[in-house]
């Protein structure tokens, strides 16, 4: 830590910190003293130098930070209470800046993600990665190369810094480039390597990392620096990540701009899917309007109800269906509605409404039911994986959001036709509930009604996640995670780490960043599966360097639906 680091700890404890300053006026009143402050640059942080006569010097790590004015030995107590408020708050901020830099990391990775999912060819993605790993790789120059086989050559993609000769380079070492990609390794080039190398003559310190999928190497990404900079495995390690997942972003572009009329007869397949299924309407529909029969049901029926409303959702159905024909998409959809329906209706609902990708489903009974239904779907797709994987199928995931509330139940349309509908925010708010599934990374998500609302909760395990306002609403939700639907090792590690991520969500919501930063991180280490602890540990970490208002309560707003 920086003396300036330091001079702002203690600044912070003397002039903004009213617990501090409480309790450092209250000390001196009963010991009937007092005593001023003054920092290393002359100014007075506490109290006033007038009546005076003796002063200590106050230190930290050998350096001066100021001097302790004072009149009676009473007042050595207050000397030794302001140093220890200062070693508390000096040891958060050394706390905080470990975390930041963690963060800064994480945050990065995240903004490159985000980046390059906006890109559809490798140019882009390329010249993104390079400026996203220049501002926390300490680099001067990089290259982005790409091999191609049919050619037999070795394309620059992009680069970063003057290098008027890079591409005559290139084609000098065309052979050592494309050994270096076919290898696929990740390296820091020795600096006798780098002195010997006249390709390299403009650089003092150079690594590289591989542009890999699955099994096979298709480039490389290349940074250095004018300067002896010592780069470490840890920042070897960082590379390796950005070249992997830009890779990754290659690849998908380069499959969608191939296979785009693929892609589109997909989605095709999948309208028609969601067109056929909204002709049908469910009986136990009927049967909530009080009638026995779709013929006896009239235009303008309706009821109110009482129900949960649950959203489940395929995760990574785009990514599944890319490999499957429209009609084997269908035939997928249909097998995943037929294993999903009876354990809906075996819990006491039924699916209102198939949306092609997953399916929106009532519990008129509570949410009881819903939540049961949700944890046995997780637990019957996780049998169902083990036989896809033995036929060398993607695994297949889904997302559960639920809320409880009172909505219309009723028969909609005109004299021609007539559709089943259901009028509530209570449904929107399920939706909502689903999409922020996938914020959190969970695989249920309940709000605090539909909690509340269940006969049973001892029968599940929950996380508390804090408040979310969904754009567009003017109250917070309370929101669950139910971690019963986790794969097992993912379960047994929420479950012993409970109490800790509860105890991290205190320090949180109570505004200490540092510490929930910290607590976060060790429960994301113990299992990086575990996606909740993942982002709170973004947050904690984002929100150590701002100034928060002292109404914050740690409502999360979010700005898309």
């Amino acid at each position: 830590m920086t003396v300036s680091t330091a001079q702002r700890a203690l600044k912070h404890i003397l002039k903004r910190d009213n617990a501090a300053r409480e309790f450092l006026g209250q000390l001196s009143d009963s010991l009937n003293t007092g005593f001023c402050f003054e920092d290393a640059s002359g100014e007075i942080l506490w109290g006033s130098k007038n009546g005076f006569t003796r002063a200590l010097p106050f230190e930290h790590e050998e350096k001066a930070l100021g001097a302790f004015h004072y009149s009676t030995e009473n007042a050595l107590t207050l000397f030794v209470a302001l140093k220890l408020l200062f070693q508390k708050e000096w040891e958060k901020k050394k706390i905080g800046k470990e975390v930041l830099g963690l963060y800064r990391e994480i945050n990065m990775i995240y903004d490159l993600s985000e980046l390059i999912s906006e890109k559809i060819d490798a140019e882009s993605i390329a010249k993104v990665t390079l400026e996203e790993a220049s501002q926390i790789i300490d680099t001067t120059h990089a290259l982005f190369l790409i091999y191609d086989p049919e050619k037999d050559e070795v394309l620059q993609i992009a680069r970063l810094g003057e290098n008027p000769k890079s591409q005559a380079f290139i084609e000098e070492q065309k052979d050592v480039l494309r050994e270096l990609i076919t290898r696929g390794v990740s390296a820091i080039v020795p600096a006798d390597r780098i002195a010997k190398n006249p390709a390299l003559k403009h650089l003092k310190t150079v690594m590289y990392a591989p542009l890999k999928v699955k099994h096979r190497t298709f480039g490389m990404v290349i940074i250095g620096h004018e300067e002896e900079v010592g780069y470490t495995a840890a920042e070897l390690k960082l590379l390796t990540t950005i070249s992997l997942q830009s890779a990754t972003a290659i690849e998908s572009a380069h499959l969608y701009q191939k296979g785009l009329k693929e892609v589109q007869d997909r989605e095709d397949a999948i309208r028609k899917i969601h067109d056929v299924s909204q002709k049908f309407v469910p009986s136990e529909f009927i049967k909530s309007l009080g009638k026995a029969k779709i013929t006896e049901v009239f235009l303008g029926d309706l009821v109110e109800r009482e129900v949960t409303v649950v959203f489940v959702d395929i995760r990574g159905f785009t990514t599944i269906s890319e490999g499957l024909s429209p009609t084997d998409n269908f035939l997928f959809v249909n097998s995943f509605n037929n294993r999903m329906g009876p354990i809906v209706r075996k819990n006491g609902g039924f699916i209102m409404q198939y949306l092609g990708d997953g399916f929106m489903a009532l519990f008129t009974e509570g949410s009881q039911g819903a939540l049961s239904a949700s944890v046995e779907m997780h637990r019957a797709l996780q049998k169902y994986n083990k036989e896809r994987a033995l036929r060398k199928r993607l695994p297949v995931h889904i997302g559960v959001g639920m809320q409880s509330g009172k909505l219309i139940m009723g028969i909609t349309g005109d004299n021609e036709r007539l559709d089943a509908a259901i009028i509530s925010d209570t449904v929107n708010t399920a939706a909502r509930i689903e999409g922020l599934s996938k914020h959190f990374g969970t695989s249920i998500l309940l709000t605090q009604e539909c909690k509340v609302n269940l006969t049973d909760p001892d029968q599940f395990d929950f996380r508390y996640l804090g408040q979310v306002q969904p754009k567009g609403k003017m109250k917070p939700i309370d929101l669950y995670e139910c971690i019963n639907g986790d794969a097992e090792d993912l379960q047994n590690h929420k479950l012993s780490n409970l109490k800790t991520f509860d105890d991290a969500m205190t320090l949180f919501l109570n505004k200490e960043f540092a510490m929930a930063a910290v607590t976060f991180q060790q429960i994301f280490k113990s299992n990086t599966k575990d996606q909740p602890a993942k982002l709170f540990l973004n947050r904690a970490a984002q929100l150590i360097t701002q100034e928060i208002e002292d109404n914050w309560k740690g409502v999360e707003t979010m700005t898309t639906k």
